[in-house]
């Protein structure tokens, strides 16, 4: 039987821990780009990422708690990401790292609390975008924000179903794990207290005194109880009866 606990635990981090790789790798390779192109901003915030994500790394190898690590890297890496938007990083193409924002808020946190950060997120990044002109920040195209948040919000509804889907199917795999747990442990329980002789018994032919495992002998209802759960009731049958008894005749007819 699996533990869907500790199963939910290794799922996460392993694809925490390939994110994470992947992400370190693509920004090491955007600050490269960043430093020759003289974007200095730009290359202080891949390096934030990087930090942040390798920080995360050393953070899972110190065995800290998950979910403190996953909230924590996931709110440094907005506030990374807001600023990245203002200042219109990569010519605008910032944009396209906001679609897989709530793809990692519902697998990290569920359906209930990611869908809390997918809106605390797109409230912030709408604030970014929209207030740019007033700000002096990076100005966006109209058409462009409006087909982005179509698409970001089609993403969000994928990402949400397919979680919710995930977790409806655990739930009931979990419920099945539990009753077959409980079979097994009621199993075990009846095979204790079932107790069976098997295998050839070392019996004597005269006395019918039974050999045990010890190599002593014993009288075979002793055996017999010692070995199962049966017992004895002594009684009389009435061929002894007539051997031992011959003068009562009223015990050895019945």
């Amino acid at each position: 039987m699996y533990d869907m606990e500790k199963l939910e635990q290794k799922r996460k981090r392993f694809f925490f821990k390939f994110c994470a790789s992947i992400i370190i790798l693509c920004f090491v390779t955007l600050a490269v780009v960043d430093y020759l192109e003289r974007q200095w901003v730009e290359l202080i915030l891949d390096l934030l990422v990087v930090l942040i994500m390798s920080a995360a790394l050393f953070a899972f190898a110190r065995r800290l708690a998950d979910d403190s690590i996953y909230r924590a890297v996931h709110l440094f890496i907005c506030l990374c990401f807001l600023p990245s938007v203002a200042i219109g990083a990569g010519e605008g193409t910032v944009l396209y790292w906001a679609l897989t924002v709530p793809l990692m808020f519902f697998f990290f946190f569920g359906k209930r609390e990611g869908l809390l950060w997918a809106a605390v997120f797109y409230v912030a990044l709408c604030f970014v975008i929209v207030s740019g002109p007033f700000f002096g920040w990076h100005e966006y195209d109209g058409v462009t924000v409006s087909r982005f948040f179509m698409i970001l919000f089609v993403v969000t509804a994928f990402g949400y179903g397919f979680e919710s889907s995930r977790h409806s199917f655990a739930e009931k795999l979990d419920e099945k794990n539990r009753m077959l747990m409980q079979e097994k442990l009621r199993l075990e329980l009846a095979m204790k207290q079932i107790k069976t002789l098997n295998g050839l018994i070392p019996i004597c032919s005269n006395c019918k005194k039974v050999r045990n495992d010890d190599g002593f002998w014993q009288q075979v209802e002793e055996y017999v109880r010692d070995h199962t759960d049966a017992d004895f009731s002594h009684g009389i049958c009435p061929d002894c009866a007539k051997k031992l008894y011959p003068d009562l005749k009223c015990v050895w007819k019945k």
